[in-house]
């Protein structure tokens, strides 16, 4: 597990979010999931801050994380007042901003953010927040990055190895396009009929990634954009793969 210990005060949420930062990069998390780790350590650490502690004798703050069973545990660690989460009323989140109560937003929005939260108390160690972040699933998508123009003279040759990997028995087939600079009418029926050998197999998904703007407004153009899956990033692409929408 990696560890850090700091005072606990505001000064301390910069150097926290680096230390999270590093987590969800390790762990391999999209953008938007990393965010929501990040929102709620940062309200964790801001309640054991402002309310954990005396601000004349302020305490510590121990932080650790790992990654274990497909999951990232985040733990915040204070010796400050005990903590019953159960003494926080739930907040009032439908009411008119004029009346409502101030407090319990940052508890409510741990547990909304993370798949897990859970709150513990020892007498020698105080207390001690433990929180989940699932990690995404890993793909066993075949990556194809093709390059250059996909037109009349070169598709068939670019497409040639999906199409046998295709034949082959791959279900799952993500077209990194990064590198192509030029597709024409040809390389898009190409590219539609890998998509119907695909989807005539069981499970069959075809997926595109990383599409340069003159190529995806191609797609656009031909309303194709309605037909194929297309993701910005290959990691993103990845982690889609059997969750529909192929």
């Amino acid at each position: 597990m990696q560890t850090l210990s700091l005072p606990a005060t505001l000064d301390a949420l910069a150097p926290i979010s680096e230390f999270i930062t590093d987590a969800t990069t390790q762990a391999g998390l999209d953008e938007h999931a990393a965010w929501q780790v990040q929102l709620a350590v940062d309200e964790a650490a801001t309640n054991i801050i402002q309310h954990g502690y005396d601000e004349i004798t302020p305490g510590v703050i121990d932080l650790g994380w790992e990654i274990a069973n497909d999951q990232l545990v985040v733990t915040l660690r204070d010796r400050g007042r005990r903590f019953n989460p159960d003494d926080v009323p739930a907040p009032d989140i439908t009411s008119p901003l004029e009346e409502r109560q101030a407090g319990g937003l940052g508890i409510y929005l741990m547990g909304r953010l993370m798949d897990s939260v859970a709150f513990t108390f020892d007498d020698e160690q105080g207390n001690l927040l433990t929180m989940t972040k699932q990690l995404p699933v890993v793909s066993s998508a075949e990556v194809f990055e093709l390059a250059g123009r996909l037109d009349a003279v070169s598709t068939q040759q670019s497409i040639a190895d999906v199409s046998a990997k295709v034949a082959a028995g791959a279900r799952h087939i993500l077209l990194d396009l990064a590198h192509v600079t030029f597709l024409s009418s040809s390389g898009m029926r190409a590219l539609l009929l890998v998509r119907k050998e695909l989807l005539a197999l069981e499970g069959g998904e075809l997926r595109l990634c990383a599409l340069q703007p003159q190529v995806h407004e191609v797609f656009t153009l031909t309303g194709f954009t309605q037909l194929f899956a297309i993701h910005p990033t290959r990691e993103e692409a990845l982690r889609a793969f059997g969750r529909g929408s192929a």
